[in-house]
């Protein structure tokens, strides 16, 4: 029994340290540790700390239930439209058949369950929790999410079913039902499915995190390393433009060659680029302080398109702009338009032949979606593999450092939202910035725009 305790504490520690921020793995963390708390009860009990052990039985037998019924609701995503304060009172309701049991369940002499009246609301939630996943499952539309969905279906189900048989039903049954010889080969299942689920496909985005840490890391250590670096080649750089002044201001006194000022044309422009070079890469992989404030994104964007016009013009690329929804997100405005930015210049780029540019912002059923779509020539799969890596970059340019998307990527991260690419070879690329639900203040349709600048609600 202690191997599946330690298992549940292990997946409880990697869910939470994975991205305690998020709502779910916090639940998730949570309900693991209840369910992992009941193999140290008998241990406990061993070694004559039965008042211990009864206290954490409790806990096992009530509160498992609870945040798992809490886990699935916020993780099917089922409380997103609700106020915070409704939310929070969903939460408090679920937790009253918790506070009764406790208060009439006898913990002396020794702890004594009511099973018949645990059946009446535990068999809910474990059945409960089973509806939402199988149903979320059913209505989601997003690829990448209804996979997740169906591997975490797969993962809990089967076990939550032999809880309800084995646990609920059965100790409800005969009290003293040994449950846990019957169970074990479900959590053993479980956990024999959770583990190449997390390398191969993601349980919680575990394997997001595996996938991005390195990148996340690695601009973290540039970020930390770039001052350093951009100070270095600066001083370094403006000694060797204070000499090329001064060698410059005595040539105009004497009679050098032509020969001797181009070469110190040359110098100076070679470290006018350093400059310039050095302050680029030091901007965009700089850790960030965000400022999130309301914005209009559709005017957030129309920023952007007003100085992109003329290179769209002369590349010529025609620029299409439909905005299904007018949203008010919070964000911090500048980094985020200069991430956009950053997508319309890669997506002109992408068509030197010229094309189209499509910008549009579309309503989904738990998201805001920015679209920045080119009619270029795509990517490759092994171009899309690396495509968020730092100094990658599919553009064979010296001016081009290959920071831009690994920058939309932080920016987006940063902002609690996601950026997801969609390319094939000779049918163009779509860029998709998505800001969550909890981001969005309002979703005006268009024609129905209330008006609202930047910074004007909380």
């Amino acid at each position: 029994m202690l191997y599946y305790m330690f298992a549940l504490l292990t997946a409880s520690l990697v869910v939470f340290v994975h991205d305690p921020r998020k709502e779910a793995n916090r639940w998730a963390a949570l309900f693991l540790l209840f369910a992992a708390s009941g193999g140290s009860s008998d241990l406990l009990r061993q070694h004559g700390y039965n008042g211990w052990s009864d206290a954490i039985m409790f806990i096992n037998q009530t509160l498992t239930p609870y945040g798992l019924i809490v886990f699935t609701l916020v993780y099917t995503r089922r409380l997103d439209k609700l106020q915070a304060r409704t939310r929070l009172g969903v939460k408090s309701v679920l937790l009253l058949p918790v506070v009764i049991m406790a208060a009439v369940t006898p913990f002396t002499p020794h702890l004594s369950f009511n099973y018949i009246l645990m059946l009446l609301w535990t068999g809910p939630y474990y059945a409960g929790a089973i509806w939402l996943l199988l149903s979320a499952y059913r209505r989601e539309t997003d690829r990448d999410r209804k996979r997740s969905l169906l591997l975490t279906s797969l993962i809990m189900v089967p076990t939550l079913i032999a809880a309800i048989l084995f646990i609920v039903i059965a100790r409800s049954i005969y009290p003293d039902f040994d449950f846990f010889q019957y169970i074990a080969g479900f959590l053993t299942y479980s956990i024999a499915v959770a583990l190449p689920g997390v390398f191969v496909y993601g349980v919680l985005g575990v394997k997001l995190k595996f996938e991005r840490d390195s990148m996340g890391t690695a601009m973290s250590a540039m970020g930390s390393g770039a001052s350093l670096l951009q100070h270095t080649v600066k001083n370094e750089i403006g000694k060797i433009a204070i000499s090329a002044d001064i060698l410059k201001h005595i040539m105009n006194q004497s009679d050098l060659s032509a020969e001797a000022d181009e070469q110190l044309r040359v110098i100076e422009n070679a470290s006018a680029q350093m400059m310039e070079m050095a302050e680029r890469m030091r901007e965009q992989m700089s850790i960030m302080t965000l400022s999130l404030q309301p914005c209009r994104l559709d005017r957030l964007i129309d920023s952007v398109l007003a100085a992109h016009r003329p290179l769209c013009k002369e590349r010529a690329v025609a620029l299409e702009a439909d905005f299904v929804i007018r949203p008010i997100v919070r964000c911090d405005a500048v980094h985020v338009r200069e991430a956009i930015g950053n997508l319309v210049t890669n997506a002109i780029e992408a068509m030197p032949g010229g094309g189209r540019l499509t910008i549009s912002i579309d309503r989904q059923r738990r998201s805001v979606v920015l679209n920045v779509k080119d009619s270029g020539g795509g990517m490759t799969p092994a171009q899309m593999e690396r495509v968020f890596e730092p100094f990658y970059s599919t553009k064979q340019r010296a001016s081009n450092y290959g920071l831009g998307l690994s920058y939309v990527y932080m920016v987006m991260q940063r902002n609690g939202g996601s950026i997801k690419l969609k390319s094939r070879v000779g049918d163009g690329t779509t860029v998709q910035l998505r800001f969550p639900r909890s981001a969005v203040i309002r979703m005006n349709e268009l024609g129905e725009v209330a008006d609202h600048e930047s910074g004007d609600e909380d």
